[in-house]
């Protein structure tokens, strides 16, 4: 994920304490974790998280929230296991429901310009953890068609299988989605990707995932002919700072 540049420096010195309500098992490697506090947020937006380390005090990671602002349910980010990854394995190994988890505000950029326009969105893995925030704002709020291409490794990869299956049923004319196996099918090449965007060249389309799938989508949406500011990308990346050093806990939400 980009960086958390566009904090403002109240939301950048100001960290709030959450307590957890819930982990959900989405898949074998990846958890939902379930807060019992609210913020104002916007589809496709992350939390900062404080992940304690015996090494450094703290890290500072970003997760998307994969709950949407205008459907009424819970905070929610979703986490998948990173071989190697300290913070990702802390968060699937140990939190837990009581659990306080300091964080930032909602912040990022990845959100669409408006619910109403057309969509299409490119997810690879857990990329999706953005993606069906805004799936689920703009079929609530707006009035657009949603076209999602969903890549994973395998069947049992794939997060939030339900939810999707249950909202293309429920929007039939308006969300369509297309899940792409590479157990069955290898990697999406440009090609692919050409093939399954061309049909909606007009949409404005929404990347997240590894950076080989992103890279591939970016390609297929200029060969399309997709303007830049059509064209917006979600980067899961490490923090270069951890900006909790900086952070002062609210004194509106200290937890007890």
């Amino acid at each position: 994920m980009t960086e958390p540049t566009a904090l403002t420096a109240l939301t950048a010195l100001t960290s709030h304490p959450l307590r957890v309500a819930e982990v959900i098992a989405e898949t074998p490697d990846a958890r939902s974790v379930v807060f019992e506090g609210a913020f104002d947020y916007r589809p496709g937006q992350f939390l900062t998280v404080r992940v304690p380390s015996d090494r450094t005090g703290s890290v500072a990671r970003c997760y998307s929230l994969s709950s949407s602002p205008h459907t009424g349910e819970p905070l929610q980010v979703t986490v998948k296991r990173t071989a190697g990854g300290y913070a990702s394995n802390w968060v699937c190994d140990t939190v837990a429901p009581g659990s306080v988890l300091e964080v930032l505000p909602p912040s990022g950029v990845f959100t669409p310009r408006s619910l109403d326009a057309d969509l299409l969105l490119f997810a690879g893995g857990s990329g999706i953890t953005p993606v069906i925030s805004i799936v689920k704002s703009a079929l609530l709020r707006g009035a657009g068609e949603v076209v999602l291409v969903y890549a994973n490794r395998d069947a049992e990869s794939v997060i939030f299988a339900e939810r999707l299956a249950g909202l293309a049923a429920e929007h039939p004319g308006r969300l369509s989605v297309t899940h792409w196996l590479e157990s069955e099918r290898g990697l999406p090449t440009v090609a692919d990707l050409v093939a399954l965007a061309s049909p909606h060249a007009d949409h404005d389309a929404f990347t997240c995932g590894p950076a080989p799938f992103m890279a591939a989508v970016t390609d297929a949406l200029k060969a399309l002919g997709f303007p830049r500011e059509r064209r917006r990308q979600e980067r899961f990346a490490s923090l270069a700072a951890n900006v909790f050093e900086r952070a002062v806990p609210s004194p509106l939400t200290r937890a007890e």
